[in-house]
């Protein structure tokens, strides 16, 4: 989505609609006053009480102006209690209802007053128009014409400084990697098969400067003893792969942040399958590695003064004749056996391997790993927030800010060591699940058994990466989740 600015209302060119803001419980004669000749325009539903700014209230008005085909009142609920996520929330309710009319461009008018600083007015302004603008139409080739979804392309946004307009477009960027983790995502999984991801990835180097993508192969795996990847990839018939993006905004700091992403690219649970119900969506399974492919393509576009590297261990976790089976032991790349408690807990078993590799290979000052790993976080969190567990009291303080300003939430749950004593094997180092209790909480202490003393976080967003009826803003199937999130992170780095 494209953004620029006027100064003032009365250096606007005309568009599909005017957008004006107002806040509950003020004035809105006085409000309607700071608008010129528009504020006589805007009267008559104020004055019948058909509007009264409350959060996400809505009014398109018809005839009123004749330089914008409509003119829609935008309400920020109370003007002292207004935050980054009521603009989101609010705008969103805009943005949809511009779905409705199909309407592509837009002249807004940023409120200027409240407590948020201009910074996050604009950012909550034009996060809430693009996170709903999103559809993934790629096989709805059958639609009538007059029903494909129309998405905004642009806005003007009135009264803004340049510095505004600038968190504008470093916000559209932002949103641009949301996207791209959500086509990722959305795609079939027939399509985007682990060797398809790699490809994704070696793109990102083709169009985006102080990039780097290296893909291992299959025999390069086996070369580096990545054993339990290659055994959750076993039963497949495409190859696995192991990716590493490299961006170097800072090249002469030594500073590195690794984030690295869960890529099954299907998930059948292996031998042991999935029941109806719980399959239909597994191609969602990749949705760790979106979102760090996702985040690094925004964080490059950017240009951040950051050193960031995107490691995906890639795989289909299938069922042949072939495929890994319960209570066999594997070797890991760092050396620790495994043994199989289930096949349907692969996304650790592929997560520790990467994790190894990173931490000798990379030697990385913190780093992060996002996965769509259990399914006891749902139960656990539901929908509203993702787990975070980590070794590193500082990085999961961060971690935890960050969520807060985007309002991609994290809760943070603890690593008793006294857990560690549920994934205890007789013939093994390690068993890789525990029982029903505490499942999302013994899936991290698995996890933390390959990351040594370096700070560390696992983000489990198996509760928020997908949504099948939609949530707020974001809308249904993959919501993108983790790109924005981290972007704040790495930004406040």
């Amino acid at each position: 989505m494209d953004f620029s600015t006027v100064a003032n209302l009365d250096k606007r060119k005309p568009a599909e609609v005017l957008v004006l803001p107002f806040w509950k419980g003020k004035n809105h004669a006085e409000s309607a006053a700071t608008l010129g000749k528009l504020g006589s325009l805007v009267n008559a539903p104020i004055a019948a009480d058909d509007f009264k700014g409350k959060e996400g209230e809505v009014l398109f008005l018809y005839g009123q102006d004749k330089s914008d085909k409509r003119i829609a009142l935008v309400g920020l609920g109370e003007e002292d209690k207004i935050t980054m996520e009521k603009m989101r929330r609010s705008y969103a309710h805009f943005s949809r209802e511009c779905h409705k009319r199909r309407l592509k461009n837009g002249n807004i008018l940023v409120p200027s007053s409240g407590p948020l600083a201009e910074e996050f007015l604009v950012r909550g302004l034009v996060e809430g128009l693009m996170i709903p603008n999103y559809f993934f139409t790629k096989h709805k080739f059958d639609t009538i014409k007059d029903e494909h979804p129309v998405v905004l392309e642009s806005a003007v946004l009135i009264g803004v400084s340049p510095a505004g307009l600038n968190i504008a477009k470093k916000s559209a960027t932002v949103l641009d990697g949301v996207y791209m983790a959500r086509d990722l995502i959305n795609t079939n999984a027939d399509d985007m098969t682990p060797t398809h991801l790699g490809q994704v990835a070696q793109g990102l180097a083709k169009t985006l400067s102080n990039v780097k993508t290296t893909v291992l192969t299959k025999k390069q795996i086996e070369k580096e003893k990545m054993g339990l990847i290659l055994a959750v990839n076993r039963g497949a018939s495409h190859d696995p792969a192991f990716i590493i993006v490299e961006y170097k905004g800072a090249p002469k700091s030594k500073d590195l942040t690794v984030i690295v992403g869960k890529g099954v690219t299907y998930d059948t649970g292996g031998l042991n399958l999935k029941p109806t119900g719980s399959m239909e969506t597994m191609k969602s399974d990749m949705s760790g590695a979106a979102a760090v492919l996702g985040t690094l393509h925004a964080v490059a576009s950017m240009g951040l003064k950051i050193n960031l590297t995107a490691v995906v261990a890639s795989v289909e976790n299938a069922i042949s004749a072939t495929s890994f089976k319960p209570g066999d032991v594997y070797s890991s790349f760092s050396g620790k056996t495994v043994e199989i408690g289930n096949t349907d807990a692969e996304g650790r078993l592929i997560l520790a391997d990467a994790l190894s590799y990173t931490i000798k290979n990379l030697k990385p000052d913190r780093v992060i790993d996002i996965a769509t790993l259990t399914g006891a976080i749902d139960v656990a969190l539901g929908p509203e927030a993702a787990g975070l567990f980590s070794n590193n009291d500082a990085l999961a303080d961060s971690l935890i800010r960050a969520g807060s300003e985007t309002h991609e939430r994290l809760w943070r749950l603890p690593l008793y060591e006294e857990y560690r004593d549920m994934l205890k094997s007789d013939i093994a180092d390690i068993r890789n699940i525990g029982g029903r209790s505490a499942g999302s909480i013994t899936a991290a202490m698995f996890l933390q058994e390959f990351v040594g003393k370096t700070p560390w976080a696992h983000l489990d967003i198996a509760s928020t990466a997908y949504s099948a009826e939609g949530r707020r803003y974001n809308p249904k199937l993959a919501t993108g989740v983790g790109v924005r999130l981290l972007i704040e992170f790495l930004q406040n780095l």
